[in-house]
């Protein structure tokens, strides 16, 4: 080693050493602390539904709006059918009183329609048209399915909407057609839950679960005049 004020001559050797290596920590598997916490955050998957929307989806799992689109990267309120989400149990908003032991359960699968076959014919020898499905499991008290039923044939499409637990429901004698073509009566059940009542205190229902596929069945309403003789 020379001092720095050591004079130095043209064509004089020198032994330069080698810097020393820095050695690099160990890597860690320890994630960042964004990551590691939502790899901590207890989740539920599910797909959008038919009717779902961000408010719909936060009011069913007790989840507010921001959290939702802030651990899915959301830019907006606006989801799509069949949209992939992650809704984050870990960010539920904090109940007032005591803590609730029940969890909201994961979602159903889609029912598995049975009767009538798709594309059934009925005539005017059938009164009664009755749709029956698989059940998705044992519902619990807030818990429906959601029967939709509408005559795509109308000028005027016309549409049932209505809510029952058993497995099979009896299209009213009123939705039946008033003319004598044969009108097609397309349907379709989705698990739904009961989140509250509105104004009119009417019930507030959101989907529970996957829809079914739909399926169509005709109906003949009336009997084909025919044209009187001279």
């Amino acid at each position: 080693n020379l001092p720095s004020s050591c004079p130095i001559s043209v064509g004089q050797r020198l032994l330069i050493p080698y810097p020393t290596p820095t050695i690099p920590p160990p890597p860690t598997n320890t994630p960042l602390a964004d990551i590691a916490t939502k790899q901590a955050c207890e989740t539920v998957p599910i797909t959008v539904q038919e009717n779902d929307t961000l408010s719909s989806i936060s009011l069913n799992y007790a989840v507010p709006m921001a959290a939702i689109k802030e651990f899915n990267g959301l830019t907006t309120d606006n989801v799509f059918l069949g949209q992939s989400l992650l809704v984050p149990l870990c960010m539920r908003a904090a109940t007032p009183g005591p803590t609730p032991t029940a969890t909201l359960p994961p979602p159903y699968p889609a029912p598995n329609l049975l009767l009538p076959a798709d594309g059934a014919a009925f005539t005017l020898a059938n009164d009664v048209v009755t749709l029956q499905w698989a059940s998705v499991g044992t519902l619990r008290d807030v818990e429906a399915y959601q029967v939709i039923v509408e005559d795509v044939t109308a000028s005027q499409t016309r549409r049932i909407t209505d809510y029952v637990t058993d497995t099979k429901y009896i299209v009213p004698t009123s939705f039946r057609p008033r003319d004598n073509v044969a009108h097609v009566m397309r349907w379709w059940i989705i698990p739904v839950r009961q989140t509250g009542v509105d104004e009119q205190g009417q019930p507030i229902w959101v989907a529970s679960g996957a829809a079914s596929d739909k399926r169509v069945f005709t109906w003949v309403g009336v009997t084909v005049q025919g044209t009187p003789n001279p």
